[in-house]
């Protein structure tokens, strides 16, 4: 990561984040972890037990669960995060607005803010792993770990390149029936989708854009993929099949609609796990 520098003292090191603000620290004890992806990072490379508070957000490893919750994962909470007394609360830039850095920092808590958990797909998760594994003075970890990544990201290359046609994925986010939302560029999702050798359907914009019949059938996606809380938060598949447009495309015809897990917004260390158990879902030949 560019923006993130690291220059060597005698008892700790200073790491500058992409706010600009920088901290300065030995490796920490008692961790602030906001973003799934930092989480499942931290426990990959054996230091999840530093983590005494995250967000709700994660739901992996189990280990998770047992941790105190500070929030939600846009909107952690300030007070919560002090109660617990972390010496560094760790985050990416989606997960803490400035204004919530600035109080945390005017109560003498070292905040380091990664970037984004989208930018630059697995390249991007590469760098945070590194910066994650350099503050915790466990750069052998952080090598296995990425060199894990690069392997399951070439036999995934592999088994995508034999397909001669990608399939159109959309990813519907939904609390219910009467609210969903598409994923377009810039977005974990977009990066997840070209992994598993698809192409994006909602490529037509950038973030997340309300959902609408017209953009469902211009978007004519093969298949959808929803979380899975968010496809039993409106009824499962048939559920699914009433959102605008859905089933006036070929995946709502083919009924073509698969659950993926719910941290999956966030490009984190499973990634080409996820990508693959999609391929392998997309290009599954119908039951007779």
């Amino acid at each position: 990561m560019s923006s993130v520098l690291a220059s060597s003292l005698v008892h700790a090191e200073q790491f500058k984040g992409v706010d600009g603000q920088t901290v300065e620290l030995g490796p920490p004890k008692r961790v602030v972890a906001v973003n799934s992806s930092l989480v499942e990072i931290l426990f990959g490379l054996g230091k999840g037990d530093t983590i005494v508070g995250t967000d709700v957000g994660g739901t992996y490893p189990p280990e998770q669960e047992k941790i105190a919750k500070v929030g939600h994962p846009y909107h952690p909470s300030v007070e919560g995060i002090v109660s617990l007394k972390p010496d560094l609360v760790l985050a990416t830039e989606e997960n803490l607005t400035p204004a919530t850095a600035a109080q945390l920092r005017s109560a003498r808590i070292p905040v380091l803010i990664l970037e984004n958990s989208a930018k630059d797909g697995i390249d991007g998760l590469k760098r945070r792993i590194d910066v994650v594994a350099r503050l915790f003075n466990v750069q052998e970890a952080g090598k296995r770990m990425t060199q894990e990544l690069d392997k399951q990201c070439a036999e995934l290359g592999k088994k995508s390149s034999a397909v001669k046609k990608k399939p159109r994925i959309l990813f519907l986010y939904a609390h219910g029936p009467g609210e969903a939302f598409v994923y377009g560029k810039d977005t974990g999702v977009h990066v997840l989708i070209e992994l598993a050798g698809g192409q994006n359907a909602a490529d037509f914009t950038t973030g997340t854009k309300v959902l609408t019949a017209e953009g469902m059938v211009l978007a004519s996606p093969d298949a959808i993929i929803m979380l899975n809380r968010g496809l039993e938060a409106v009824g499962g598949i048939d559920g699914a099949l009433k959102l605008p447009g859905v089933a006036l495309t070929p995946a709502g015809r083919n009924k073509k609609i698969l659950a993926v897990d719910n941290s999956i917004r966030w490009v984190g260390p499973r990634f080409p796990q996820f990508a693959d158990a999609i391929f392998t879902a997309i290009h599954a030949k119908p039951q007779q």
